[in-house]
């Protein structure tokens, strides 16, 4: 987008909408745009994202608070927002700085991808290098491999890729390889300090000459 396309504010909106879809997975509010445009009235947002989808930049879903979708995306593909562990957890993913190219039966702007690290995972096929590919949500079923986020002090986290089983008091989070023991995490403690930050949807490998 062009400043000769947009107002200089609706071009920082875009912006922003794109850098936040990236980082989240997921589109913002209109509040959390005009926290961080500085505009106070939700109304103002919502005239100026009517003019983003006015000029087919944006879609937005009606009676949905993150109802924003991308008509035009650059780079395409799946941004990739860093690492995961498959084993022990490890500090939470890096700033985004790539994205993962892939077909399109694949949902391209609700999803993210990261970089799998470690074997914990090698007997679901999944293995140190590979990448998979995220769908954002808080919750899931027993058996889903997920992205298992523990909160930690001064607002650091670590994240771990398991598959979740929810069993009477607490959390078990189980590796698919026998050597490594599981993840045990009482009821209580999952509640306040872990939670589920999305399943994974598809793995891709990338296969390179020698």
């Amino acid at each position: 987008m062009s400043s000769e396309q947009a107002s200089d504010i609706q071009l920082r909106i875009y912006e922003f909408i794109v850098a936040y879809m990236r980082k989240e997975g997921m589109p913002p509010t209109n509040r959390e745009i005009g926290q961080a445009m500085k505009i106070a009235s939700t109304g103002h947002v919502d005239y100026h994202l009517s003019m983003l989808e006015k000029k087919n930049y944006i879609v937005r879903e009606p009676k949905k608070s993150r109802g924003i979708k991308l008509v035009q995306q650059t780079p395409t593909g799946i941004p990739v927002l860093g690492s995961i562990a498959a084993g022990s957890p490890i500090e939470t993913y890096t700033e985004p700085g790539q994205v993962l190219e892939v077909g399109q039966n694949i949902d391209q702007q609700n999803t993210y991808a990261l970089e799998v690290k470690g074997d914990s995972m090698i007997e679901d096929h999944i293995c140190s290098g590979d990448y998979v590919v995220i769908k954002p949500q808080p919750s899931c079923q027993n058996g889903d491999i997920v992205v298992a986020v523990h909160f930690l002090e001064e607002n650091k986290s670590s994240a771990t890729l398991k598959r979740f089983f929810l069993e009477h008091d607490q959390v078990r989070l189980q590796p698919a390889n026998s050597d490594m023991e599981p993840i045990y995490v009482p009821k209580r403690e999952w509640d306040t300090e872990w939670r589920v930050q999305g399943k994974v949807v598809a793995i891709f490998r990338q296969y390179h000459a020698a």
